[in-house]
């Protein structure tokens, strides 16, 4: 269990930090560039990693349809909308704003997958929307142009887990993710040629923050997540996901010397605890954790009754 959250806390500090990456690489490069290399690098890195485990299967027509949504909206207007946003706003914004995800996604699956909601998800809503107000320093609930923009890029990204979850009915996430990323290059990559004039003399250094950007802060730990993931469940790892917006705080204070408002502290503390309301469940620990907290507590019953 500690090696599991050692793991997720080593992914939510590389999100974190790839958050100012990224407004740093777009010193440098277009939003428009950025999105396709993200999509470009990320689909063939899968790609090649698809074909040496052989882990293609044939779609049916509806899954096309769910793979083509999942292109358009969950990755291509996802980058383009993240990365637009991160030109208008800061880091920690962003990283506030995309903590509001799980509970977008609640709503979503809500409407679309019939699924229930709960009064723990109204709750939690309600006080994480607070955080953000309070994080924001928004008065009449107005967001800047860039908080706007990140939160329509959180929205697209809250879209693409139900058409994941979809898919994943029958495919494996692997899959899912390999076939959503090579649609999304295949369909972006000849309108970002056409549209943009290229300019390829960045220094090497800068290519080099770009690709491991890409590589480790969106397909290693992605990975790691889904293993450390396994291990804790869906419910923990979602609240080991919302200290990213402290990390970020923390890591714009030491990287760029931007201070931090105790509002911004509390409101992404009500952020937290918002998320935390809404999307614990009831069966927080599963019926083999349970069982098996019994047997180790009845084990500790046993050797302490010889004292007694």
């Amino acid at each position: 269990m500690a090696k599991s959250y050692l793991i997720l806390v080593f992914c939510v500090f590389i999100w974190a930090l790839n958050y100012i990456v990224r407004q740093i690489l777009l010193r440098e490069f277009s939003p428009l560039f950025l999105s396709a290399f993200s999509l470009t690098v990320v689909s063939f890195t899968f790609l090649i990693w698809a074909f040496v485990t052989k882990s293609f299967v044939k779609l049916t027509r509806k899954e096309i349809v769910f793979f083509l949504l999942s292109a358009v909206i969950g990755l291509i207007a996802n980058q383009i909308l993240l990365f637009k946003g991160l030109e208008r706003t800061s880091a920690t914004n962003a990283s506030l704003i995309f903590t509001l995800s799980p509970l977008i996604t609640a709503g979503l699956a809500a409407v679309f997958l019939k699924e229930k909601i709960t009064w723990r998800m109204v709750a939690g809503c309600l006080v994480a929307i607070t955080g953000i107000v309070q994080a924001l320093n928004m008065q009449g609930l107005l967001f800047s142009t860039g908080d706007w923009i990140m939160l329509g890029a959180t929205f697209t990204f809250s879209c693409n887990l139900i058409f994941a979850r979809v898919l994943s009915r029958r495919l494996s996430p692997f899959i899912v993710t390999v076939y959503s990323f090579m649609i999304s290059a295949v369909i972006f990559d000849p309108f970002i040629l056409s549209v943009i004039k290229m300019d390829w003399n960045h220094s090497i250094g800068i290519w080099g923050l770009a690709i491991v950007s890409v590589i480790v802060g969106q397909g290693i730990t992605g990975v790691m997540w889904n293993k450390g993931m396994e291990s804790i469940g869906a419910a923990r790892a979602a609240i080991v996901l919302n200290l990213q917006p402290l990390m970020t705080m923390l890591l714009e204070f030491l990287i760029f010397h931007h201070l931090v408002a105790y509002q911004q502290v509390f409101g992404a503390i009500l952020v937290f605890i918002g998320v935390l309301i809404g999307t614990m469940q009831k069966g927080f620990f599963t019926q083999k954790q349970k069982e098996k907290r019994g047997i180790i507590y009845g084990q500790q019953r046993k050797k302490t009754s010889k004292y007694f």
